[in-house]
């Protein structure tokens, strides 16, 4: 058994793989492409692997779709997107890479591919580069990239991530025909001086709103609000989409599907690893799909999408379990590195905290906690017992909740061998990477830190693998 590379979450055969890329339903079918190195399994040579699904959870690997231009200068294929541009031509845009002169700080391009078989190969466009830095005039954008485009009021509009005067911004562009583009404004720059580059930025509407996600190099960030006839974006509601960051949670993207559903994807990077020499051959993962909706206040909600159902296998049930200083504990009869949690708990003590252990071992050689406190309005995943290699990362993340007394609460989570995913109330999403050593780490428990808590309900399904 491998203890670490997960089994329901997508990722390449074998080597690096990083940025969701080019996320696109077409003809009944999820299209998913990703910044792939075919040559080893750290990042370098960057092109777009490319997969495809009919039920968005069984993939069918596709031959690599973007490879570098080495004849024109090309070094990399960096992110962007896929639209279904005039006539029903399936398109990438994505930003260009080379040395020097074309590197990725000043130098960037934004080319265009299309397929006329659908899908399965591209050909460059031939005046390519689409867009370059001249657009901006005098305007100094340097580490631009990123493109993301979608139709809107007839005309095609592109947002690219990049900083200016030392700012992360966005910066938005417009089209009649995908070919031609013109610099239309700002749309936004950070507000927090520490978000000195935004990448992978993506701009879109739902349910009434506009949502702008970005990746400040740190934790994945979001605003809500009215993009307005300026092309610039009045924020409303800000929030962080997942504190995982490079350790678990990054660059996301955005697609939407033939019932209308926005569904999200980001990449799982392996940086958790550090310098840990139990794995070689793959890195990097994408989380598990998640379909996007706004609450009444404009904040952003993430739930699994419901097609993970069908991977569900055997299920234990618990009901009605009271944790207090007289049984602080109780310990699932379910064991394994591949299963799916569901628990809606009672908040009737203002003093209580409560968790879940998983990956722990008989004697708790290695445990992996999750630590809920609704007074102090946040929830704390506790890696430092994760793993006995000193060389994986075992810093404490945190995420934030807003659980009232008289709440039922409900935590949701997905353990994929070294890949973790906790949705908090589906408005508050931890995830992360964990690498324990011993075989036997395989354990769920559940417990009351202070106070008495009440499991109204504890559903715990093995999970299936998505490939043959």
């Amino acid at each position: 058994m491998n203890l670490y590379r997960p089994i329901y979450h997508f990722l390449p055969p074998s080597n690096w793989m990083n940025d969701p890329n080019g996320l696109l339903y077409y003809q009944g079918e999820y299209h998913v492409f990703y910044q792939y190195n075919p040559n080893g399994d750290t990042w370098g040579t960057i092109h777009w692997g490319h997969a495809k699904s009919k039920d968005l959870i069984h993939w069918e690997h596709l031959p690599v779709a973007l490879s570098p231009s080495t004849e024109r200068g090309e070094e990399h294929c960096f992110s962007g997107c896929a639209v279904i541009g005039p006539e029903g031509v399936p398109t990438l845009f994505y930003t260009s890479i080379g040395s020097g002169e074309r590197g990725y700080e000043d130098g960037a391009e934004q080319w265009m591919a299309t397929s006329a078989d659908g899908m399965m190969t591209w050909n460059k466009y031939p005046g390519n580069p689409v867009l370059s830095k001249d657009v901006h005039g005098e305007l100094n954008i340097r580490d631009w990239r990123d493109p993301y485009i979608w139709k809107h009021e007839g005309s095609w509009l592109m947002v690219l991530g990049g900083k200016h005067d030392g700012k992360g911004c966005a910066m938005i562009y417009g089209s009649d025909d995908l070919k031609s583009w013109k610099l239309l404004n700002k749309l936004m720059e950070a507000e927090r001086t520490e978000e000195y580059l935004w990448e992978c930025p993506i701009f879109f509407p739902l349910d009434g709103k506009y949502v702008l996600i970005y990746s400040p190099k740190d934790a994945v960030r979001y605003y809500t609000g009215t993009f307005n006839d300026d092309f610039t974006f009045s924020p409303e509601r800000h929030g962080i989409l997942d504190p995982g960051g490079w350790e678990g949670f990054y660059a996301p993207n955005v697609m939407e599907d033939g019932d209308g559903r926005k569904l999200l994807w980001a990449w799982m990077p392996e940086f958790a690893r550090g310098q840990f020499e139990g794995l070689k051959g793959w890195a990097g993962a994408l989380t598990v799909p998640r379909a996007l909706s706004l609450t009444e206040d404009g904040t952003l909600r993430m739930e699994p999408a419901k097609e993970l159902k069908q991977l569900r296998g055997a299920c234990e049930r618990v009901s009605g379990l009271t944790l207090d200083d007289g049984a602080k504990e109780w310990r699932l009869k379910t064991r394994g590195r591949a299963f799916e949690l569901l628990a809606e708990i009672e908040l009737t003590d203002p003093d209580a905290t409560f968790g879940f252990k998983l990956l722990h071992g008989e004697n708790d050689e290695e445990a992996t906690r999750i630590l809920f406190d609704p007074s102090q309005r946040r929830f704390i995943l506790d890696r430092s017992r994760s793993s006995l290699s000193p060389s994986t990362h075992l810093m404490e993340l945190q995420g934030e909740i807003n659980w009232k007394i008289g709440d039922t609460a409900t935590v949701h989570i997905f353990l994929d061998h070294s890949l973790l995913e906790i949705f908090a109330g589906y408005e508050s999403c931890l995830s992360a990477r964990m690498y324990p050593l011993l075989e036997d780490s395989d354990r769920i428990s559940i417990f009351a830190g202070s106070g008495s808590v009440t499991f109204r309900s504890l559903q715990v399904w093995t999970l299936h693998s998505i490939w043959p």
